[in-house]
């Protein structure tokens, strides 16, 4: 799988603590019982929803 740069999504996201926030803010989702966009056997919500930024299932957006 090709994966992006983690310099792109930080770039995209407008600096690292908007990035964190993005997803922390789905990890949140993935622990209220959200499905996830990606399969994967790892338990950890916040690995998970790394995982969906950088399969591109999550997007960047400016309404953070």
């Amino acid at each position: 799988m090709n994966y992006k740069s983690l310099d792109i999504f930080i770039n995209q996201a407008g600096g690292p603590l908007r990035l964190t926030s993005l997803i922390i803010s789905r990890a949140r989702q993935i622990t209220k019982k959200a499905p996830p966009y990606v399969e994967t056997e790892i338990d950890d919500p916040v690995e998970i929803a790394f995982m969906e930024l950088m399969q591109d299932e999550i997007k960047l957006n400016d309404e953070m």
